[in-house]
Protein backbone atom coordinates (compact mmCIF):
# COMPACT_ATOMS: atom_id res chain seq x y z
CA UNK A 1 0.00 0.00 0.00
CA UNK A 2 3.27 2.12 0.31
CA UNK A 3 3.22 2.03 -3.39
CA UNK A 4 0.11 2.74 -4.14
CA UNK A 5 0.09 5.75 -1.78
CA UNK A 6 2.92 7.05 -3.44
CA UNK A 7 1.53 6.34 -6.97
CA UNK A 8 -1.77 8.33 -6.29
CA UNK A 9 -2.35 11.69 -7.13
CA UNK A 10 -2.40 13.06 -3.81
CA UNK A 11 -0.86 16.60 -4.68
CA UNK A 12 -2.85 19.15 -2.25
CA UNK A 13 -4.75 16.33 -0.25
CA UNK A 14 -5.06 15.63 3.31
CA UNK A 15 -3.92 12.85 5.09
CA UNK A 16 -4.52 11.58 9.08
CA UNK A 17 -2.87 9.16 10.79
CA UNK A 18 -3.75 6.42 13.26
CA UNK A 19 -1.58 5.00 16.25
CA UNK A 20 -1.76 3.57 19.10
CA UNK A 21 0.08 3.36 22.59
CA UNK A 22 1.00 0.20 22.31
CA UNK A 23 3.64 0.41 20.22
CA UNK A 24 6.85 2.06 21.42
CA UNK A 25 6.82 6.06 20.42
CA UNK A 26 9.94 5.60 18.23
CA UNK A 27 8.56 3.05 16.13
CA UNK A 28 5.69 5.05 15.64
CA UNK A 29 7.39 8.70 14.98
CA UNK A 30 9.53 6.56 12.23
CA UNK A 31 6.18 5.39 10.77
CA UNK A 32 4.81 8.96 10.34
CA UNK A 33 7.82 10.15 9.07
CA UNK A 34 7.85 7.63 6.52
CA UNK A 35 4.22 8.65 5.69
CA UNK A 36 5.30 12.03 5.51
CA UNK A 37 8.46 11.19 2.52
CA UNK A 38 6.13 9.36 0.22
CA UNK A 39 2.79 11.09 0.89
CA UNK A 40 2.44 14.00 -1.39
CA UNK A 41 0.04 15.88 0.29
CA UNK A 42 0.21 17.35 3.71
CA UNK A 43 0.15 14.98 7.17
CA UNK A 44 -1.87 17.19 8.99
CA UNK A 45 -2.60 15.11 12.42
CA UNK A 46 -2.48 12.33 14.47
CA UNK A 47 -5.85 10.61 15.84
CA UNK A 48 -4.41 8.69 18.76
CA UNK A 49 -7.06 5.47 19.68
CA UNK A 50 -5.76 4.37 22.95
CA UNK A 51 -3.25 2.22 24.79
CA UNK A 52 -0.97 3.07 26.95
CA UNK A 53 1.09 0.66 27.75
CA UNK A 54 4.63 1.81 25.72
CA UNK A 55 3.22 5.90 25.61
CA UNK A 56 5.63 7.11 27.99
CA UNK A 57 6.45 10.66 26.69
CA UNK A 58 5.25 13.59 28.63
CA UNK A 59 4.10 16.05 25.55
CA UNK A 60 3.56 13.67 22.18
CA UNK A 61 2.59 16.34 20.43
CA UNK A 62 6.04 17.80 20.94
CA UNK A 63 7.75 14.80 20.01
CA UNK A 64 5.53 13.84 16.73
CA UNK A 65 5.54 17.45 15.94
CA UNK A 66 2.13 17.49 14.87
CA UNK A 67 -1.15 18.08 16.25
CA UNK A 68 -2.79 15.12 18.02
CA UNK A 69 -6.19 14.36 18.38
CA UNK A 70 -6.83 11.71 21.43
CA UNK A 71 -10.16 9.63 21.16
CA UNK A 72 -11.68 8.31 24.53
CA UNK A 73 -14.78 6.70 22.93
CA UNK A 74 -14.89 6.07 19.45
CA UNK A 75 -18.53 6.14 18.70
CA UNK A 76 -18.49 10.01 20.27
CA UNK A 77 -14.55 11.38 19.58
CA UNK A 78 -13.58 9.82 16.18
CA UNK A 79 -16.01 12.14 14.05
CA UNK A 80 -14.97 14.88 15.63
CA UNK A 81 -11.53 14.35 15.19
CA UNK A 82 -12.55 13.72 11.19
CA UNK A 83 -13.83 17.02 11.47
CA UNK A 84 -11.32 18.95 13.37
CA UNK A 85 -8.56 17.44 10.81
CA UNK A 86 -11.44 17.28 7.36
CA UNK A 87 -8.40 14.83 6.18
CA UNK A 88 -8.73 12.91 2.52
CA UNK A 89 -7.27 9.98 3.91
CA UNK A 90 -6.99 8.12 7.05
CA UNK A 91 -3.87 5.90 7.45
CA UNK A 92 -4.27 3.36 10.10
CA UNK A 93 -0.70 2.85 11.94
CA UNK A 94 -2.38 0.63 14.97
CA UNK A 95 -2.62 -2.92 15.46
CA UNK A 96 -4.27 -5.08 17.82
CA UNK A 97 -5.38 -5.20 20.81
CA UNK A 98 -6.65 -1.68 20.58
CA UNK A 99 -8.11 -2.00 17.20
CA UNK A 100 -9.71 -5.24 16.11
CA UNK A 101 -11.19 -6.10 12.05
CA UNK A 102 -14.96 -4.60 13.68
CA UNK A 103 -13.37 -1.46 15.17
CA UNK A 104 -11.62 -1.09 11.62
CA UNK A 105 -14.80 -1.32 9.98
CA UNK A 106 -16.39 0.99 12.22
CA UNK A 107 -13.46 3.19 11.58
CA UNK A 108 -14.18 2.89 7.55
CA UNK A 109 -17.63 3.58 8.14
CA UNK A 110 -16.83 7.18 10.39
CA UNK A 111 -14.28 8.31 7.35
CA UNK A 112 -16.82 7.36 4.76
CA UNK A 113 -19.53 9.61 6.59
CA UNK A 114 -17.01 12.49 6.24
CA UNK A 115 -15.90 11.77 2.77
CA UNK A 116 -12.45 10.47 3.49
CA UNK A 117 -10.28 7.22 2.43
CA UNK A 118 -9.85 4.79 4.97
CA UNK A 119 -6.36 2.85 4.45
CA UNK A 120 -3.44 0.74 5.93
CA UNK A 121 -0.89 -1.42 5.15
CA UNK A 122 -2.76 -3.81 3.31
CA UNK A 123 -6.28 -2.08 2.58
CA UNK A 124 -7.78 0.68 1.31
CA UNK A 125 -11.60 1.57 1.59
CA UNK A 126 -11.86 4.49 -1.16
CA UNK A 127 -14.65 6.98 -0.95
CA UNK A 128 -16.74 7.77 -3.78
CA UNK A 129 -17.41 10.94 -3.56
CA UNK A 130 -20.66 11.12 -5.89
CA UNK A 131 -20.32 13.25 -8.38
CA UNK A 132 -23.97 12.36 -10.47
CA UNK A 133 -26.76 15.33 -9.16
CA UNK A 134 -30.32 15.73 -10.12
CA UNK A 135 -31.48 19.30 -10.91
CA UNK A 136 -34.62 18.14 -8.78
CA UNK A 137 -35.08 17.43 -4.74
CA UNK A 138 -34.41 13.79 -4.27
CA UNK A 139 -34.35 11.34 -1.53
CA UNK A 140 -32.75 8.10 -1.56
CA UNK A 141 -33.75 5.17 -0.21
CA UNK A 142 -31.04 2.72 0.61
CA UNK A 143 -31.13 0.12 2.88
CA UNK A 144 -28.44 -2.53 5.26
CA UNK A 145 -29.41 -5.99 3.17
CA UNK A 146 -31.50 -7.54 0.74
CA UNK A 147 -35.39 -8.70 1.48
CA UNK A 148 -35.86 -6.11 4.48
CA UNK A 149 -38.67 -4.18 2.52
CA UNK A 150 -36.97 -1.87 0.84
CA UNK A 151 -38.94 -1.67 -2.15
CA UNK A 152 -42.31 -1.85 -0.44
CA UNK A 153 -41.00 1.38 1.63
CA UNK A 154 -40.36 3.37 -1.45
CA UNK A 155 -43.82 2.34 -2.88
CA UNK A 156 -45.63 3.58 0.65
CA UNK A 157 -43.32 6.99 0.38
CA UNK A 158 -44.35 7.75 -2.73
CA UNK A 159 -47.78 7.20 -2.45
CA UNK A 160 -48.03 9.37 1.16
CA UNK A 161 -46.18 12.08 -1.07
CA UNK A 162 -48.74 11.58 -3.87
CA UNK A 163 -51.38 12.01 -1.30
CA UNK A 164 -50.06 15.25 -0.57
CA UNK A 165 -49.78 16.56 -3.72
CA UNK A 166 -46.15 16.18 -4.40
CA UNK A 167 -45.36 14.85 -8.05
CA UNK A 168 -43.02 11.62 -7.49
CA UNK A 169 -40.76 9.86 -10.07
CA UNK A 170 -39.33 7.18 -8.49
CA UNK A 171 -35.59 5.46 -10.26
CA UNK A 172 -34.80 1.96 -8.97
CA UNK A 173 -32.03 0.16 -10.13
CA UNK A 174 -31.98 -3.87 -10.11
CA UNK A 175 -29.83 -7.01 -10.71
CA UNK A 176 -31.99 -7.85 -13.48
CA UNK A 177 -32.52 -4.17 -14.89
CA UNK A 178 -32.80 -3.32 -18.12
CA UNK A 179 -29.69 -2.23 -20.32
CA UNK A 180 -30.87 0.87 -21.43
CA UNK A 181 -33.18 3.22 -18.54
CA UNK A 182 -37.04 2.27 -19.00
CA UNK A 183 -39.86 4.68 -18.19
CA UNK A 184 -43.20 3.04 -17.02
CA UNK A 185 -45.67 5.64 -16.41
CA UNK A 186 -47.92 3.60 -13.38
CA UNK A 187 -50.46 6.62 -13.53
CA UNK A 188 -51.27 5.58 -17.22
CA UNK A 189 -50.56 2.50 -18.58
CA UNK A 190 -52.47 -0.90 -16.67
CA UNK A 191 -50.16 -3.46 -15.74
CA UNK A 192 -51.83 -6.17 -15.81
CA UNK A 193 -50.37 -9.92 -15.26
CA UNK A 194 -50.87 -10.52 -19.17
CA UNK A 195 -48.24 -7.06 -19.76
CA UNK A 196 -46.27 -8.48 -17.08
CA UNK A 197 -45.68 -12.01 -19.08
CA UNK A 198 -45.12 -9.62 -22.92
CA UNK A 199 -42.64 -7.94 -21.45
CA UNK A 200 -41.02 -10.93 -19.85
CA UNK A 201 -40.98 -12.46 -23.11
CA UNK A 202 -39.37 -9.83 -24.58
CA UNK A 203 -36.12 -10.83 -22.81
CA UNK A 204 -36.98 -8.33 -20.00
CA UNK A 205 -37.09 -8.90 -16.22
CA UNK A 206 -40.64 -7.87 -15.44
CA UNK A 207 -40.26 -8.53 -11.82
CA UNK A 208 -37.49 -5.85 -11.85
CA UNK A 209 -38.27 -2.84 -8.70
CA UNK A 210 -39.29 -0.53 -11.06
CA UNK A 211 -41.95 -2.84 -12.34
CA UNK A 212 -42.94 -3.39 -8.90
CA UNK A 213 -42.93 0.51 -7.52
CA UNK A 214 -45.13 1.33 -10.80
CA UNK A 215 -47.75 -1.42 -10.09
CA UNK A 216 -48.08 -0.33 -6.32
CA UNK A 217 -48.26 3.33 -6.11
CA UNK A 218 -49.01 4.01 -9.57
CA UNK A 219 -46.35 6.83 -10.27
CA UNK A 220 -43.95 7.24 -13.20
CA UNK A 221 -40.99 4.60 -13.02
CA UNK A 222 -37.66 4.43 -14.41
CA UNK A 223 -35.85 1.17 -14.23
CA UNK A 224 -31.79 0.80 -14.27
CA UNK A 225 -29.37 -1.79 -13.54
CA UNK A 226 -26.25 -2.14 -11.29
CA UNK A 227 -23.63 -5.03 -11.03
CA UNK A 228 -21.44 -5.60 -8.18
CA UNK A 229 -21.70 -4.16 -4.37
CA UNK A 230 -18.77 -2.77 -2.49
CA UNK A 231 -18.49 -3.00 1.89
CA UNK A 232 -19.88 0.58 1.39
CA UNK A 233 -22.42 0.40 -1.45
CA UNK A 234 -20.39 1.46 -4.30
CA UNK A 235 -21.14 0.05 -7.70
CA UNK A 236 -19.10 -1.48 -10.46
CA UNK A 237 -21.47 -0.97 -13.29
CA UNK A 238 -24.58 0.83 -13.45
CA UNK A 239 -26.57 3.22 -16.22
CA UNK A 240 -27.77 5.61 -13.52
CA UNK A 241 -26.53 8.42 -15.14
CA UNK A 242 -28.55 7.78 -18.42
CA UNK A 243 -32.05 7.25 -15.59
CA UNK A 244 -31.01 10.98 -14.40
CA UNK A 245 -31.43 12.03 -17.55
CA UNK A 246 -34.85 10.77 -17.63
CA UNK A 247 -35.73 12.13 -14.65
CA UNK A 248 -34.60 15.87 -15.99
CA UNK A 249 -36.90 14.80 -18.79
CA UNK A 250 -39.81 13.93 -16.53
CA UNK A 251 -39.58 16.78 -14.64
CA UNK A 252 -40.62 15.85 -11.15
CA UNK A 253 -41.28 18.10 -8.55
CA UNK A 254 -39.20 14.90 -6.69
CA UNK A 255 -37.48 12.29 -7.02
CA UNK A 256 -37.09 9.23 -5.29
CA UNK A 257 -33.97 7.12 -6.07
CA UNK A 258 -34.26 3.42 -4.89
CA UNK A 259 -31.08 1.15 -4.00
CA UNK A 260 -30.56 -2.58 -4.58
CA UNK A 261 -29.81 -4.67 -2.08
CA UNK A 262 -27.09 -2.77 0.32
CA UNK A 263 -25.78 -1.07 -2.61
CA UNK A 264 -26.01 3.09 -2.18
CA UNK A 265 -26.43 4.91 -5.82
CA UNK A 266 -23.92 7.38 -6.98
CA UNK A 267 -25.71 9.79 -6.94
CA UNK A 268 -25.58 13.13 -4.47
CA UNK A 269 -29.31 13.18 -3.46
CA UNK A 270 -30.89 15.89 -0.85
CA UNK A 271 -32.00 13.39 1.65
CA UNK A 272 -31.64 9.64 2.41
CA UNK A 273 -34.14 7.09 4.53
CA UNK A 274 -32.27 3.67 5.49
CA UNK A 275 -34.24 0.54 5.85
CA UNK A 276 -33.05 -1.49 8.26
CA UNK A 277 -34.67 -5.08 9.12
CA UNK A 278 -35.18 -6.07 12.73
CA UNK A 279 -34.27 -9.65 12.09
CA UNK A 280 -30.73 -8.82 10.71
CA UNK A 281 -28.04 -9.15 13.02
CA UNK A 282 -26.68 -5.89 14.55
CA UNK A 283 -23.14 -7.31 15.02
CA UNK A 284 -22.74 -8.13 11.06
CA UNK A 285 -24.37 -4.44 10.11
CA UNK A 286 -22.02 -2.37 12.50
CA UNK A 287 -19.10 -5.27 11.33
CA UNK A 288 -19.02 -4.32 8.27
CA UNK A 289 -20.29 -0.87 6.45
CA UNK A 290 -23.65 -0.87 7.31
CA UNK A 291 -23.19 2.00 10.03
CA UNK A 292 -21.96 4.29 7.40
CA UNK A 293 -25.43 4.01 6.08
CA UNK A 294 -27.16 4.80 9.19
CA UNK A 295 -24.72 7.57 9.64
CA UNK A 296 -25.99 9.53 6.44
CA UNK A 297 -29.70 9.11 6.83
CA UNK A 298 -32.30 11.89 8.06
CA UNK A 299 -34.30 8.69 8.95
CA UNK A 300 -34.31 5.44 9.52
CA UNK A 301 -37.73 2.99 9.18
CA UNK A 302 -36.87 -0.21 11.36
CA UNK A 303 -39.00 -3.06 9.17
CA UNK A 304 -40.63 -6.52 10.58
CA UNK A 305 -40.49 -5.19 14.17
CA UNK A 306 -42.40 -8.12 15.37
CA UNK A 307 -41.91 -11.76 16.46
CA UNK A 308 -41.03 -14.62 15.71
CA UNK A 309 -38.07 -12.46 13.48
CA UNK A 310 -37.50 -9.72 16.50
CA UNK A 311 -38.72 -9.66 20.17
CA UNK A 312 -39.56 -6.66 21.57
CA UNK A 313 -36.12 -6.19 23.20
CA UNK A 314 -34.13 -5.95 20.13
CA UNK A 315 -36.55 -3.74 18.64
CA UNK A 316 -35.77 -1.72 21.60
CA UNK A 317 -31.80 -2.18 21.87
CA UNK A 318 -32.08 -1.20 17.70
CA UNK A 319 -33.67 2.21 18.22
CA UNK A 320 -31.40 3.03 20.87
CA UNK A 321 -28.24 2.23 18.92
CA UNK A 322 -29.25 3.95 16.15
CA UNK A 323 -30.34 7.10 17.84
CA UNK A 324 -26.80 6.63 20.07
CA UNK A 325 -25.32 6.44 16.25
CA UNK A 326 -26.71 8.72 14.23
CA UNK A 327 -28.82 11.40 17.29
CA UNK A 328 -30.28 13.56 14.73
CA UNK A 329 -31.73 10.61 12.68
CA UNK A 330 -35.58 10.30 13.14
CA UNK A 331 -36.30 6.15 13.97
CA UNK A 332 -39.42 4.83 12.72
CA UNK A 333 -40.29 1.12 13.39
CA UNK A 334 -42.62 -1.01 11.30
CA UNK A 335 -44.52 -4.42 10.37
CA UNK A 336 -45.46 -5.49 6.82
CA UNK A 337 -49.06 -6.55 6.19
CA UNK A 338 -49.99 -8.08 2.55
CA UNK A 339 -52.74 -6.54 0.62
CA UNK A 340 -53.91 -8.01 -2.99
CA UNK A 341 -54.41 -6.17 -5.73
CA UNK A 342 -57.56 -7.93 -6.96
CA UNK A 343 -60.33 -9.44 -5.26
CA UNK A 344 -59.57 -12.80 -3.77
CA UNK A 345 -62.83 -13.49 -1.22
CA UNK A 346 -63.57 -17.16 -1.54
CA UNK A 347 -60.73 -18.17 -3.44
CA UNK A 348 -58.78 -20.74 -2.16
CA UNK A 349 -55.20 -19.51 -2.43
CA UNK A 350 -52.10 -20.64 -3.04
CA UNK A 351 -48.95 -17.75 -1.70
CA UNK A 352 -45.88 -17.22 -3.50
CA UNK A 353 -43.26 -14.86 -1.17
CA UNK A 354 -39.78 -14.20 -0.57
CA UNK A 355 -40.32 -13.76 2.90
CA UNK A 356 -38.77 -15.73 5.90
CA UNK A 357 -41.08 -19.25 6.71
CA UNK A 358 -41.09 -18.05 10.44
CA UNK A 359 -44.01 -16.10 9.13
CA UNK A 360 -46.41 -18.58 8.20
CA UNK A 361 -49.12 -19.35 10.36
CA UNK A 362 -49.27 -15.66 11.13
CA UNK A 363 -49.42 -14.81 7.27
CA UNK A 364 -52.16 -17.59 6.77
CA UNK A 365 -54.55 -16.38 9.58
CA UNK A 366 -54.12 -12.49 8.58
CA UNK A 367 -54.69 -13.10 5.04
CA UNK A 368 -57.79 -15.75 5.41
CA UNK A 369 -59.60 -13.47 8.43
CA UNK A 370 -58.45 -10.12 6.52
CA UNK A 371 -59.88 -11.02 2.59
CA UNK A 372 -62.45 -13.70 3.69
CA UNK A 373 -60.35 -16.98 1.54
CA UNK A 374 -58.84 -19.98 2.10
CA UNK A 375 -55.26 -20.15 1.92
CA UNK A 376 -54.03 -24.09 0.95
CA UNK A 377 -50.19 -23.38 0.91
CA UNK A 378 -47.39 -20.70 1.08
CA UNK A 379 -44.50 -21.11 -1.12
CA UNK A 380 -41.18 -18.92 0.58
CA UNK A 381 -39.13 -19.80 -1.88
CA UNK A 382 -39.89 -17.02 -4.44
CA UNK A 383 -36.03 -16.45 -4.99
CA UNK A 384 -35.60 -20.64 -5.88
CA UNK A 385 -37.13 -21.83 -8.75
CA UNK A 386 -36.05 -24.92 -8.23
CA UNK A 387 -37.95 -25.13 -4.94
CA UNK A 388 -40.92 -22.98 -6.13
CA UNK A 389 -41.87 -25.22 -9.19
CA UNK A 390 -42.34 -28.14 -6.66
CA UNK A 391 -44.60 -25.97 -4.01
CA UNK A 392 -46.39 -24.81 -7.18
CA UNK A 393 -47.01 -28.55 -8.12
CA UNK A 394 -46.98 -29.77 -4.60
CA UNK A 395 -49.67 -27.45 -3.09
CA UNK A 396 -52.76 -29.24 -3.25
CA UNK A 397 -56.11 -28.04 -4.88
CA UNK A 398 -56.16 -23.87 -5.29
CA UNK A 399 -57.41 -21.88 -8.13
CA UNK A 400 -55.71 -18.41 -7.23
CA UNK A 401 -51.73 -17.80 -6.88
CA UNK A 402 -51.14 -14.39 -4.43
CA UNK A 403 -47.37 -13.34 -5.15
CA UNK A 404 -45.36 -10.49 -4.66
CA UNK A 405 -43.64 -8.85 -7.54
CA UNK A 406 -40.46 -10.02 -7.07
CA UNK A 407 -37.94 -12.76 -8.24
CA UNK A 408 -39.59 -15.40 -10.40
CA UNK A 409 -43.14 -14.10 -10.18
CA UNK A 410 -43.66 -12.95 -13.59
CA UNK A 411 -41.40 -16.00 -15.85
CA UNK A 412 -42.04 -18.13 -13.61
CA UNK A 413 -45.13 -18.22 -11.53
CA UNK A 414 -47.44 -15.94 -13.80
CA UNK A 415 -46.17 -18.00 -16.34
CA UNK A 416 -47.67 -21.38 -14.18
CA UNK A 417 -50.61 -19.81 -13.23
CA UNK A 418 -51.77 -19.13 -17.35
CA UNK A 419 -50.51 -22.73 -18.32
CA UNK A 420 -52.47 -24.46 -15.75
CA UNK A 421 -55.74 -22.26 -16.11
CA UNK A 422 -54.86 -20.19 -12.56
CA UNK A 423 -55.71 -16.87 -11.57
CA UNK A 424 -52.87 -15.00 -10.93
CA UNK A 425 -53.05 -11.77 -8.21
CA UNK A 426 -50.14 -9.79 -7.10
CA UNK A 427 -50.00 -8.65 -4.05
CA UNK A 428 -48.09 -5.37 -2.65
CA UNK A 429 -46.56 -5.62 1.41
CA UNK A 430 -48.02 -2.16 3.20
CA UNK A 431 -45.69 -1.27 5.74
CA UNK A 432 -48.02 -0.33 8.91
CA UNK A 433 -45.50 2.17 10.67
CA UNK A 434 -46.03 2.84 14.89
CA UNK A 435 -46.88 6.85 15.24
CA UNK A 436 -47.93 6.78 11.36
CA UNK A 437 -49.58 10.68 11.89
CA UNK A 438 -45.66 11.40 13.12
CA UNK A 439 -43.99 9.50 10.37
CA UNK A 440 -46.16 11.63 7.41
CA UNK A 441 -45.59 14.57 9.32
CA UNK A 442 -41.61 13.95 9.09
CA UNK A 443 -41.46 12.58 5.72
CA UNK A 444 -43.35 16.00 4.67
CA UNK A 445 -40.86 18.30 6.69
CA UNK A 446 -37.66 16.07 4.64
CA UNK A 447 -39.40 17.50 1.51
CA UNK A 448 -39.93 20.82 2.51
CA UNK A 449 -36.24 21.46 3.66
CA UNK A 450 -35.08 20.04 0.00
CA UNK A 451 -37.47 21.89 -2.21
CA UNK A 452 -36.41 24.72 -4.22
Amino acid sequence: MIDLLKRRNNKGKRLVALIDGEHYPDVTHDAIEKLRDVFAGDVVGIIFLGGTEKLIMDDPEQYFGKKLFVIKELCCDFLKALDYFKPDIAYDLSDEPVVDYQIRMQIASYCFSRNCSYMGPDFLFEKNNKKLEISKPSISIIGTGKRIGKTAISSYIATMLVKNGVDVCVMAMGRGGPKYPQVIRGQDIEITPQFLLSVSKKGFHASSDYMEDALTSRVTTIGCRRCGGGFGGQIFLTNIKKGIEEIEKIGPQLALVEGSGASVPDIRTDAAVCVIGAAQNWESIIGYLGLYRIMIADMVLITMCEEPLASKQKIHFLKNQIKKLNPEAVVFCSVFRPYPLSDIANKKIMIAMTAKHDIKAGMKNYIEEKYRCSVTDISFNLSNRKLLRKDLENAGSYDTILTELKAASVDLVTDYAFRNQKSIVYMNNIPIISEEQNFEKELLNMYKRIKR
